[in-house]
């Protein structure tokens, strides 16, 4: 229950805070280090970032297990330096003037900020992003009179952040990390990411996105295995996304889990998602087209004219609904 997650800090502590001020803020941003590494697992108890005055609310006796003083120290941990944010009770983070800016796309490395009233008074939530993967953003948090340490998930569609009996207020966000020290270098390595056919390599599924960003609306998955034909590569979002089109969606899938398997770009008559065989999902989309609920590329709408009169109706659904029967 969330209820536990806060402890309230008594007026003491708020005027001996005010002693701490956000003067070192703007500094601190332009000084955090660009390279960002998750953390998924309990930091230890000599771990001065967490269990030491260098945490306002450890100095305070408002130390672990609290979500306050957990984020405030996992920023001070991410950052190297006393991250001056809010010394007061979560709900109140997202509206501190700590000098950061603020917004509802998840980040790696931002605070998510929760609030919700009841019986009279306002509580809150803060936990840190993680790690974004798969359109799945993880949380490190700790809960007042609960646990000191434990993950969280949310799909990044999400708008209540995996807490739908809160409000999600937005993130904080400490800085524009990076998950890779390598990453700058796949700026210029995008080059590398050829047209062509990729096989997924994946222990589940990877989405297929409407924008090449994680944090845009799923319009389809693909599973370990699924062969695509990729027409345009971009570089976003800390990923190498591919244009794609799979059982009737077309959309943007990350390339980093994927296999460049070639460039032939010949498909048999009938191939329309082009994944290399012909089944019922071609039939799928065929109808999905001429009923106008998606669309096809050009080099899909080739590959749509089975009876080869230059139209494409109903007449080629059939025409295609007997090759995939004949061919089981």
């Amino acid at each position: 229950m969330f209820f536990r997650k806060l402890k309230k800090i008594p007026a003491i502590f708020l005027v001996c805070a005010l002693l701490f001020t956000t003067i070192f803020s703007y500094s601190m941003i332009a000084n955090a280090s660009s390279t960002f590494t998750p953390r998924f697992d309990a930091p230890s108890y000599d771990n001065s970032y967490y269990y030491s005055n260098k945490n306002i609310y450890y100095q305070y006796g408002y130390g672990m297990p609290n979500c306050t003083a957990y984020a405030y120290g996992r920023a001070y941990e991410i950052l190297g330096e006393d991250p001056g944010l809010c010394h007061y009770d979560a709900y109140k983070w997202y509206d501190y003037d700590d000098g950061y800016s603020r917004g509802q796309t998840p980040k790696v490395g931002a605070i998510a900020c929760w609030k919700y009233y009841r019986n009279g008074e306002w509580s809150g939530h803060v936990a840190v992003v993680e790690q974004i993967e798969n359109g799945v953003v993880t949380f490190s948090n700790s809960a007042w009179g609960w646990l000191e340490f434990y993950l969280s998930h949310a799909d990044v569609d999400d708008p209540t952040m995996g807490e739908s009996d809160w409000t999600f207020q937005g993130f904080i966000y400490l800085d524009d990390f990076k998950t890779n020290p390598d990453d700058d270098k796949k700026d210029d390595d995008i080059s590398s990411y050829q047209l062509g056919k990729y096989q997924v390599e994946v222990s589940d599924s990877l989405n297929m996105r409407s924008q090449p960003t994680t944090s845009s609306s799923t319009v389809g998955q693909l599973y370990n295995g699924n062969i695509v034909n990729v027409t345009e590569v971009k570089k976003a979002d800390g990923y190498v996304w591919g244009y794609t089109s799979h059982n009737g969606h077309s959309g943007w899938i990350a390339l980093d889990y994927c296999k460049y398997v070639g460039n032939d770009s010949s498909y048999e008559l009938g191939d329309i998602n082009m994944d290399g065989n012909l089944t019922v999902a071609d039939i799928t989309a065929l109808q999905l087209y001429i009923s106008g609920d998606i669309e096809l590329s050009d080099e899909q709408l080739a590959l749509a004219d089975i009876d080869g009169n230059g139209k494409i109706n109903v007449g080629d659904v059939t025409a295609l609904q007997d090759i995939v029967s004949n061919q089981e």
